[in-house]
């Protein structure tokens, strides 16, 4: 009956995981950037005198780490010096469009001044253009910036449409 139960609690975490939204959250005017996934984990950018530092949760435990601390090196042995990094392929570029609908803008804030008076007015007509149900661009000519933007992926819809893509491609060779 334990296993049972542990099996299904496996389970419901998988499909967790596949079905709720990652979250990608980015605030200027707060200084709040963050990246989460309900429930499970939650990484957030805090502004330090440094750089910034990533404090984060995962299944409500707290961690703290910051990037710029100087640790520790390990002496590299030869055979580690000679391995070279190979850089991944692009043959798979037909797959982006399917994984793009995986993504969905939430909100999408954005105020900004270029400092160039011409360049400012060329933008007006493109932040116009792009306007929309979620989106909200505009552009200001007093110096400031700033940019809310809230982006949703399902992990379980774009591991979907990879699988969708990969068939279709495999099906028509």
């Amino acid at each position: 009956m334990f296993w049972y139960i542990l099996i299904l609690l496996f389970i419901c975490l998988i499909l967790w995981i596949l079905l709720v939204p990652v979250i990608v959250y980015t605030d200027t005017t707060r200084n709040l950037y963050y990246l989460g996934l309900p429930g499970i984990v939650k990484a957030q950018l805090i502004p330090v005198e440094e750089l910034f530092q990533i404090r984060g949760w995962i299944f409500f435990i707290p961690y703290r780490f910051n990037p710029f601390k100087q640790r520790k090196k390990k002496e590299k042995s030869k055979s580690d010096r000679k391995k070279k990094k190979k850089w991944p392929k692009l043959g798979n570029i037909h797959m982006v469009p399917g994984a793009l609908r995986a993504f969905r803008i939430r909100k999408l804030e954005l105020d900004i001044d270029t400092d160039d008076f011409t360049r400012n007015a060329w933008l007006i007509p493109a932040f116009s253009m792009v306007n929309g149900k979620n989106i909200h661009m505009r552009v200001n000519f007093e110096g400031t910036a700033s940019m809310v933007f809230d982006l949703r992926i399902t992990l379980g819809l774009l591991l979907w449409s990879i699988i969708r893509t990969k068939y279709k491609s495999f099906s028509n060779n």
